[in-house]
């Protein structure tokens, strides 16, 4: 018999040993890191109370000082540990601008020893059944194992707590026999059931290390991993052995985006998708998987799947504005046909991920963004390719959905999917004979681009972590630009308001939310608590609401709450509003309605008098300080081949009065304009030589101008105070990396 004391706290399913660092839940150890240990404890000891962010600080990081982000992220990851969320129990409060409160009951235990005793099971049965046969087993299987029990003592009972325990013991053992094979038969069940989940078990290692990585596909015989990587010098295509320490080049580098890759289903060439940075039209390619020239083998195509034989591909086609189709065409892209369609609101989702034929070639795998009367989802549906029937795989609902993969047995299939906006995105396994979905991955990072060798048991996957940092120059002077805020995950909204202060979105919490700080980065403070924040914010003219973009009813709409965050509203009920602005007059909004096809409208303030102000495409409304015009971005299909634009039109509506190019050296995603100060120029984010500054497009149509020397590697968002003395930008460093995933049993 061994002996340990313990200190312990009880809470749920959970048990808290603060003597030994170590968080249970029914039994089992919850990984924590040591600062998130410490954030957890300090929280369950002072439960029920308000525990002040500057107090959390000074329990944590009593020895160093640190950012106030870095408890956001502790408590964030303490809630993501426990499972708390919208169905779930809720463990941690936030208290807007002060700090925390453990809500939860929690049970303080004495000291307690750890008991390790040797017991035989006596089995009795009466008459066989399968079940009891079951059971038999199970019983017999643990016969000779030690059972462990935790028993109470202090200095004056021990001698009656013995007594205590082994009567307690022998009542149990005669009376719970039964209930005990049935426990044991339980769990054994959920353990068949982790079992047969792939990669319950794995092993992960990293396959690249330069942090470029930004797409990447395993072979099919798990020997060669191809991918994609962006420099300085553009965008290249590499093939590197799994067990080598080298690449190869076979494409590239080029100012076009490589958006996808896949090896052909034989193993011997890689396909690979290019798109112009300023052109709306793809490009589909095949290469050798030895190295040789590009071949083009489709033109305006997404990323395809290959069926079992070969001969056939799958894609995603959308119509403008109405319907996607889920496509069949045969492996040269000759010969397209429509499977299957989705009208709006609904509609196949294609980018940038491929339909994945299942084994057997009878059906395809296919995400799918729906609408119901709880909103928007995304889910992965599986279509007869007999008859393009749909059924749904699973019921699970997802913020958004990756690239699925089959397991080569045909009984379930691996995706990456996002639970929420603001969340990670994670693997996951799907069983199709159950529609059960499980999450194989458990951390905060983002994966994306998963692909399966053909025996399944291997997987690669392209591992994402961003690191934001909001700043400050004077005059857009690079020497005068400081650092104000950084954290975790990406910053790409912020607005100014018209005192100096800075509005902008963090992840920092369980959701997104609104924070306001100080140009200097003083007094940075949360304002909202569950907002979900997502594509817009803004804020009034007279500095008293701040407007904003939330899928809390279930679709994106505008919401609005007082500049103190209190008194949320929602300000729109269609199905896709997104970024907001105010007109100078404080009168209007004018904001982005539609994804896929977007248009640009204005309304009143209180929610009437709506107006639509693009007959043609508009994206990401930017209002000049006159309230006269509006300058947008967008993708015009009237030219031969889509080009990316920047366009102007009077806030009244009506026809287009201007339209300037944007360079190809634009990235594709990001897209946004502002007005200069001066009202004279447009301004924008460009990547010339693969590092961003701001340019200028000056409205009498002379050459556009690089206005900043930043030379950071991402830009995500930039405005100017109200002044236009300072401004304002948030720099990404991203580093992306494929990592290996393989099954260590099954």
């Amino acid at each position: 018999m061994s002996t340990r004391s313990q200190h312990l706290y009880e809470f749920g399913p959970y048990r808290l040993d603060t003597a030994e660092q170590l968080l249970l839940r029914d039994g089992k150890p919850v990984p924590l890191t040591p600062k998130v240990f410490e954030t957890l404890v300090a929280l369950v000891e002072r439960s029920g109370h308000l525990v002040e962010k500057e107090e959390l600080m000074k329990l944590v990081w009593s020895d160093v000082a640190v950012e106030e982000s870095n408890l956001t992220n502790n408590v964030a990851a303490i809630r993501k540990l426990l499972g708390q969320g919208k169905s779930g129990p809720s463990y941690i409060e936030t208290v807007p601008k002060r700090g925390y409160r453990f809500t939860a009951p929690v049970k303080e235990l004495p000291p307690e020893t750890l008991v390790v005793e040797k017991r035989t099971v006596t089995r009795v049965v009466t008459e066989e059944t399968e079940e009891e046969t079951q059971n038999e087993k199970v019983a017999s299987a643990i016969e000779s194992a030690p059972i462990i029990r935790t028993v109470t003592v202090t200095p004056n009972s021990a001698r009656r707590s013995n007594w205590l325990v082994m009567a307690v013991i022998l009542v149990v053992g005669s009376a719970s026999a039964y209930g005990i094979y049935w426990l044991i038969a339980r769990s054994q069940a959920r353990n068949r059931a982790s079992a047969s989940v792939p990669f319950s078990a794995m092993a992960i290692s990293r396959v690249t290390s330069s942090g470029k990585s930004k797409h990447a596909a395993i072979s099919p015989d798990g020997k060669y991993i191809a991918h994609v990587t962006e420099d300085a010098e553009g965008n290249s295509l590499w093939i590197r052995h799994v067990t080598a320490p080298s690449d190869v080049r076979l494409s590239g580098p080029a100012e076009s985006e490589y958006l996808w890759v896949a090896f052909a289903p034989d193993g011997n060439s890689i396909y690979y998708i290019t798109l112009d940075r300023d052109k709306g039209d793809t490009g589909l390619y095949r290469i050798p998987v030895l190295g040789g020239p590009s071949a083009m083998a489709g033109y305006d195509l997404w990323p395809v799947g290959f069926s079992p034989n070969r001969k056939e591909m799958a894609f995603i086609k959308m119509d403008i504005g109405e319907t996607s189709y889920l496509m069949i065409a045969n492996a040269d892209s000759t010969n397209q046909r429509i499977l299957a369609g989705r009208k709006k609101p609904d509609f196949f989702r294609g980018e940038w991920n491929a339909p994945a034929w299942s084994p057997d070639g009878k059906s395809i795998a296919c995400p799918v963004r729906l609408t119901d009367d709880k909103g928007e989802f995304e889910t992965i549906l599986g279509i007869n390719v007999k008859d393009g029937s749909q059924t749904p795989l699973t019921t699970m609902r997802w913020s958004s959905v990756g690239q699925p993969a089959w397991l080569a047995d045909g009984t379930g299939l691996l995706l990456t999917a996002r639970e929420r906006s603001t969340g990670p995105s994670q693997v996951w396994h799907i069983a199709v004979k159950s529609g059960d979905a499980t999450r194989v991955t458990h951390d905060l990072n983002d994966y994306h681009d998963l692909s399966l060798t053909q025996d399944s048991s291997r997987l690669a996957v392209v591992q994402d972590q961003a690191v934001s940092n909001m700043w400050v120059a004077r005059d857009g002077d690079a020497a005068s630009a400081r650092q104000i805020v950084s954290e975790i995950g990406p910053i790409n909204l912020l607005a100014w308001t018209r005192d100096g202060r800075i509005v902008y979105h963090s992840n920092a919490g369980e959701s997104s939310e609104i924070w306001v700080t100080n140009a200097d980065g003083t007094m940075r403070r949360q304002l909202t608590v569950d907002a979900r924040v997502s594509d817009g914010l803004t804020v009034s003219p007279d500095d008293l609401y701040i407007f904003f973009v939330s899928d809390r009813a279930g679709h994106f709409n505008i919401w609005r709450v007082d500049a103190d965050g209190q008194n949320l509203k929602q300000v729109t009920t269609g199905e896709g509003e997104f970024f907001p602005e105010c007109s100078p007059d404080g009168e209007w909004l004018i904001y982005q309605q539609g994804y896929y096809e977007p248009r640009l409208w204005k309304m009143r303030i209180d929610g009437s008098s709506r107006v639509q102000l693009t007959v043609t495409r508009g994206n990401r409304p930017a209002v000049s300080a006159d309230g006269q015009t509006i300058a947008y971005h967008y993708l015009d299909p009237e030219l031969e081949k889509s080009q990316w634009s920047i366009g102007i039109v009077s806030s009244n509506g009506g026809q287009r009065l201007r339209r300037f190019n944007l360079p190809p050296t634009v990235g594709v995603t990001r897209k946004f304009v502002r007005w200069f100060p001066d009202q004279k120029s447009i301004a924008y984010v460009n990547k010339p030589g693969g590092l961003s500054d701001i340019w200028l497009q000056p409205i009498d149509g002379s050459q556009p101008k690089r206005l900043t020397e930043f030379k950071v590697e991402q830009m995500l968002a930039f405005d100017w105070s109200h002044d236009g003395r300072s401004l304002a930008f948030v720099r990404e460093i991203e580093t992306r990396d494929v990592v290996l995933i393989e099954q260590t049993q099954k």
